[in-house]
């Protein structure tokens, strides 16, 4: 008998939510009977889980942990009371996750959208019984695509600027007596300003073992996840400079999230910013920009999914490189004018604004890569994808 039956969860982050609701609606359109978990109202969401639970259940399906260690009884994770695969996507590097990753029910899995996330949970996290990769993917909102000569946004970045959260979750350094903390993690983010093609992991060990510390994976598994705040000083540097380097070269940009407000060049003429609005109204917006511009929020080898919205609206995709990236998509070749997608190097950051406003100003090239970019997206980088995938690799194997 196949169960073709899933839970999803929700409640918290409107991001994860339209995640969450793509992936459900895809299923459904496969046969699959479904239902969510709000936990925004537990009490509800425990009788609904009960009620539906009352018949085999083929697995549980969240984004970040949510629901991933939810206990009935005390001590005991409720799907492996259940019996129920629980299959987690890590949007985020699992070292954000310490905690829910150390716990995770016995039937675990764990998907990540960045290949060396998996080897980081392959290498730390060996007891997790399923460890896979599963790319980010896009939403189409419209069968209608403008051209990108009637749209009236040149250059869009949507994107959080995170120094502020960096601060918020910075430990106290100085309870580190065996090594002088302060100063590895110093010198491990000035390693990855340097050297962009590094992951955080690879620095702060380096830095460990430069400082005369070797620690045992367990131990060092902790370290790298009390001090992944480095990570996010070095995204949002690259993340201003990226957007800053277009707006001080006078080209026309719209900028969504939080945290830019603070920037010295924000009140430029050219720049636009317009706050933090829904996930779902960014994707809108895109529609109507010539230019997705993306950082991969230091995902070395893997996917960002405003790249594929960007495709999957009409909009040229701007980003710069992943491992990952690089083997999936043609990047734009400027003898011949082809590729699905722009790629730059966050090294080269001073090339970038030639390159856009080069896109700007060649219309028909730029709707060319758009084109070629909307239609490799809308073959392979959708939800329907991922869906068909998790049933292919994952669920019938469960």
């Amino acid at each position: 008998m196949i169960l073709k039956r899933l839970v999803f969860f929700s409640g918290v982050y409107d991001t994860l939510d339209l995640f969450t609701f793509e992936l459900k609606r895809e299923f459904e359109c496969m046969g699959y009977e479904t239902m969510v978990f709000d936990v925004g109202n537990m009490a509800q969401g425990l009788q609904a889980l009960a009620e539906f639970a009352a018949k085999p259940v083929k697995a549980v399906i969240t984004f970040n942990n949510l629901g991933f260690n939810m206990e009935l009884h005390p001590g005991k994770n409720i799907w492996e009371e259940l019996g129920i695969p629980c299959v987690n996507i890590l949007m985020d590097h699992p070292f954000c996750y310490k905690e829910a990753l150390d716990h995770a029910p016995a039937n675990a899995v764990v998907l990540c959208t960045d290949r060396n996330h998996m080897r980081y949970l392959e290498r730390f996290y060996p007891a997790i019984p399923v460890i896979g990769y599963l790319p980010h993917a896009g939403k189409e909102v419209s069968n209608h695509k403008k051209p990108l000569s009637e749209r009236s946004i040149e250059v869009l970045y949507a994107g959080n600027l995170s120094r502020s959260f960096a601060e918020n979750i910075m430990p106290d350094l100085s309870k580190y007596k065996q090594f002088d903390a302060k100063k590895v993690c110093s010198q491990a983010y000035q390693q990855l300003i340097a050297d962009p093609s590094m992951t955080t992991e690879q620095a702060l060990e380096q830095q460990l073992v430069a400082a005369g510390v070797t620690l045992p994976d367990p131990e060092l598994k902790d370290v790298i996840a009390d001090l992944h705040f480095v990570d996010l000083y070095a995204v949002s540097y690259y993340r201003e400079k990226t957007v800053q380097v277009l707006a001080e070269h006078g080209i026309p940009i719209e900028i969504y999230g939080a945290g830019w407000q603070n920037c010295s060049w924000i009140q430029r003429p050219n720049v636009h910013y317009k706050g933090k609005i829904p996930a779902r109204e960014v994707v809108v917006k895109m529609q109507d920009a010539k230019i997705v511009l993306s950082t991969m929020t230091w995902f070395k080898d893997g996917t960002h999914d405003r790249v594929f919205n960007g495709m999957l609206q009409g909009a040229v995709a701007v980003t710069d490189t992943s491992g990952y990236m690089k083997e999936e998509f043609r990047g734009f070749d400027h003898k011949s004018w082809q590729g699905e997608l722009v790629f730059f190097e966050l090294q080269e950051l001073q090339k970038l604004p030639c390159r856009v406003q080069e896109l700007l100003d060649h219309p028909k090239q730029a709707q060319q890569i758009a084109d070629c970019g909307y239609l490799k997206a809308k073959q392979s980088h959708t939800w329907h994808s991922r869906a068909l995938e998790l049933e292919c690799d994952l669920l019938s194997n469960l």
